[in-house]
């Protein structure tokens, strides 16, 4: 037998780290806390099987890394593996991003300060991106849609709503309660 790379390959990595919609809202979560929001609304549809969205009023993202922010080995936390070590933001979730967008279809607004208008990008696997202007107001909403629609060996293994929706409220839960101190940011 030949060893080949396996087509399709960024699903089955995806799985490792995207085990349920629980483990998506943890993910973007943080990475609005490390936004340095101050307000963060969530929106949860058939327990995060139908859509996940998440809204926030941190920082955004600029136009000219929206599309950056969905590949592989990617972080706005550091610039090269000597610096894992210094992080002080909730970790490094460099494959968070492109494992989200390798099982499911994703709609991100942003806007940052520094722009007067949003962007609205659009992303299903298979498909070019599409990228738009739009209103918006500061901060970052991201819909994470059909997730593991792709992938139905994997949605096979998802619990029941109710077992799902407590995965998600356990990860709120926890995130509500916590202050972070170094950055001041409270959820």
């Amino acid at each position: 037998m030949k060893i080949k790379l396996i087509d399709g390959y960024e699903k089955i990595a995806a799985g490792e780290v995207i085990e349920r919609p629980a483990s998506v809202v943890k993910e973007l979560v943080e990475n609005a806390m490390d936004a340095g929001s101050t307000q963060i609304f969530i929106t949860i549809t058939n327990a995060g099987k139908d859509l996940i969205q998440i809204t926030d009023n941190g920082c955004g993202i600029d136009e000219s890394e929206m599309e950056i922010a969905f590949q592989s080995h990617t972080s706005s936390k550091i610039d090269s593996a000597d610096q894992l070590d210094s992080i002080t933001t909730l970790g490094f979730r460099g494959e968070a991003l492109a494992s989200i967008s390798a099982v499911s279809q994703i709609e991100m607004i942003s806007r940052p300060a520094t722009q007067d208008h949003g962007i609205n990008l659009q992303l299903v696997p298979g498909t070019p991106p599409q990228i738009n202007p739009c209103g918006a107001p500061l901060g970052t909403t991201i819909k994470i849609k059909n997730l593991f629609y792709n992938l139905p060996v994997r949605q096979k293994f998802l619990r029941s709503n109710r077992i799902e929706l407590g995965h998600i409220t356990d990860i709120i839960t926890r995130y509500s309660l916590i202050k972070i101190k170094s950055n001041g940011y409270v959820c």
